[in-house]
C-alpha cells in the first residue's frame, strides 16, 4: 500500500512538473507551434482543469501574434486520444477574428496544440481563448490576454 501511494505521489509530481515547466513538451510536427525567434515573447493564461488541464498562450513577435495552447491529461490512467479544441481571439479596436476549431491527439505526456496566427497594430489589446467545447466532455476553457509592444 505504502508502494503505490509513493509511486502515485511522485506520478502526480512528475505531471505537477510538466505543467509548471517553461518550454513546451515535444510532439507531432504538425502541431507545434513554430520555433520563436530571439523577439518572441510568449505569455500563457490560467490553467482550466476538467477532463484536460489546458491553458491558452500567446506568442508576439513584431506585430504577429500566434494563439496555441497546452493540454494535458490529469491522470495516469489517461489513453492517447483525439480532443476537438476551439480557439478564438479579440483585438481590441480590430476587425472580427475567425475562430478556429481544431482537433488533436492528446498523448499521456500532453501536447502544444497550434491555434491562429495574425497581425495587429503595435498597441493593441489581444484576448485569446483556447477550450473544449461541448460534447463527450465537460467544456472548458483557458484564456489569455496581451498586448501588442510597439
Amino acid at each position: 500500500m505504502h508502494r503505490r501511494r509513493t509511486a502515485a505521489t511522485l506520478a502526480g509530481a512528475a505531471v505537477l512538473a510538466a505543467l509548471t515547466a517553461t518550454t513546451a513538451p515535444a510532439a507531432v510536427a504538425a502541431t507545434t507551434p513554430a520555433a520563436p525567434s530571439a523577439t518572441v515573447k510568449t505569455t500563457c493564461g490560467n490553467w482550466a482543469v476538467d477532463i484536460l488541464w489546458i491553458t491558452a498562450c500567446i506568442d508576439v513577435d513584431g506585430t504577429q501574434v500566434n494563439l496555441w495552447g497546452k493540454a494535458y491529461p490529469p491522470s495516469l490512467n489517461w489513453s492517447p486520444q483525439s480532443v476537438l479544441f476551439n480557439f478564438s481571439a479579440t483585438a481590441v479596436g480590430q476587425p472580427p477574428i475567425t475562430p478556429v476549431d481544431t482537433e488533436a491527439v492528446v498523448p499521456m505526456g500532453g501536447i502544444p496544440v497550434q491555434g491562429m496566427t495574425f497581425n495587429v497594430p503595435c498597441g493593441t489589446q489581444v484576448t485569446g481563448t483556447f477550450g473544449i467545447p461541448a460534447g463527450p466532455w465537460p467544456p472548458s476553457s483557458s484564456s489569455v490576454t496581451v498586448t501588442v509592444p510597439c
